[in-house]
């Protein structure tokens, strides 16, 4: 949203004194480096440049991302304007524009990432080269899930390719896990320079062992999604979620509230459009189950709660708990099934984001499931809750099919949801190696039947 866009330029110039690397037309859509200005900084350094890229990647997580993932599972519903044409399907490539070329690539969030690699690389400064890395991996894994096939490996060069071709979703798969892997090993390695994140890391404080987790978890997270294609991967998965987050870590991009251009993205958007109702599968799921999450999710008169609503509320990249979901999932449907195992994760993740949403980890014995009745449905059904408003929800249901939803009455697509999002119409008009559109039933490579 054009809007929210503004905001994010707000904090850009916050906290970054001046350093702007929002680029203002489409001719440097791919700009490689920054914008020359006398006004601003010339040799930009890479502690500079990490707040902006963390804080961007909760807005876009937590904003146009997670408005239309939610939406489409049912988790809010869209009442009036561009969100109502959302819930009955009907997204046109004009209403993604700007979430993929002001928030994503162009001035945005990955341009800035590769800025910061570009930099951090030159200056030998290889523990922020990795975060960048990592920033780059989540965000680009965030990019192909909504629409498949994306630019990366011609991406980020200005004027010198102002058309790059796209990269095959198999092929952006394979940069991930590149990216990680180089990044773990940067991480664990010493290094010489006295340059190394602390108060400008606004994701870990300098913690260069929770990066490493986190990048670990994301390998597990990826290694999912993947397993629709070959169920090995399930296997992959465990291993990485072995050595990723610990209890009561989180990547939490915190909003402090205390201006306009602080706030968290969902009361924004609530504040200024209002278009949305926060009703839908979930909340009848919680309620049927008198679940406790519901009095934080919801405010009682279809508004959102005070958990995700308020002005400084955090938004979750990924969480401890999502990361023993997968650990669940993962011993569930890996050949030589462990029910016990997974059992024990679902058990452990229940307990930990009841602790994390509500403080109230007692209800976890109401719905824990032992080696005997576990199910498929148990584990997906409770990752839906307890991701609330996460863009993950919407990779979950087209990779398991759970929750069960069905269309809204009306819809544009037949009867069937949504599986991918439209190529943007920056896309459409401006880069002749753009997929052409087709529809929003459309399936990714690893979506597969």
């Amino acid at each position: 949203m054009k809007t929210f866009i503004k905001k994010i330029a707000g904090q850009w110039f916050l906290l970054f004194i001046g350093i702007m690397l929002i680029t203002s037309c489409k001719k440097s859509y791919f700009y490689d480096g920054i914008n020359v200005d006398p006004s601003e900084l010339k040799d930009p350094v890479p502690s500079s440049l990490i707040p902006g890229i963390i804080l961007s990647t909760g807005y876009e997580w937590g904003g146009d991302a997670s408005r239309f993932s939610s939406i489409f599972m049912q988790q809010v519903t869209g009442a009036a304007n561009q969100s109502f044409l959302a819930n009955r399907y009907a997204v046109s490539s004009d209403d993604v524009d700007n979430m993929w070329t002001a928030g994503l690539y162009g001035g945005g969030i990955m341009n800035n990432a590769n800025a910061l690699i570009n930099i951090a690389t030159t200056k030998n400064q290889q523990h922020y080269v990795a975060i960048g890395q990592i920033m780059m991996a989540f965000n680009l894994g965030l990019t192909t899930d909504l629409w498949g096939d994306v630019p990366y490996t011609q991406a980020f060069k200005g004027i010198d390719n102002t058309q790059p071709t796209y990269d095959t979703q198999e092929q952006i798969y394979a940069s991930i896990d590149q990216l990680l892997t180089k990044a773990i090993a940067s991480l664990g390695a010493d290094e010489a320079s006295p340059f190394q994140p602390a108060a400008d890391d606004i994701l870990f404080g300098g913690d260069l062992q929770k990066w490493t987790r986190f990048a670990h978890s994301l390998r597990a997270k990826f290694y999912l999604h993947l397993a629709k294609r070959d169920r090995a991967n399930y296997n992959k998965a465990l291993t990485e979620a072995a050595l990723g987050f610990l209890a009561g870590e989180n990547a939490e991009v915190k909003f402090t509230g205390t201006s306009v251009t602080s706030q968290n993205p969902w009361f924004q958007f609530n504040d200024q459009r209002g278009d949305i109702v926060f009703t839908g599968h979930i909340y009848d799921l919680m309620a049927a189950a008198n679940d406790p999450r519901l009095a934080v999710y919801s405010d009682g008169a279809e508004g959102l709660g005070s958990l995700y609503g308020s002005p400084n509320s955090s938004v979750f990249l990924m969480s401890y708990d999502e990361l023993k979901f997968i650990e669940a999932e993962c011993n569930f449907q890996k050949s030589g099934q462990d029910k016990a195992a997974a059992a024990t994760a679902y058990n452990e993740a229940l307990r930990a984001n009841l602790s994390r949403t509500i403080n109230n980890a007692s209800y976890a014995a109401t719905v824990a499931k032992t080696a005997a009745d576990i199910t498929l449905a148990d584990i997906m059904t409770q990752k839906y809750i307890a991701l609330f408003l996460s863009p993950e929800v919407f990779t979950d249901w087209r990779r398991t099919g759970l929750p069960v939803l069905v269309a809204p009455e009306g819809s544009a697509l037949g009867g069937a949801l949504p599986r991918s999002l439209p190529y943007p119409s920056g896309e459409q008009r401006y880069n002749s190696n753009a997929p052409r559109n087709t529809t929003l039933a459309r399936r990714v490579w690893w979506d597969v039947q």
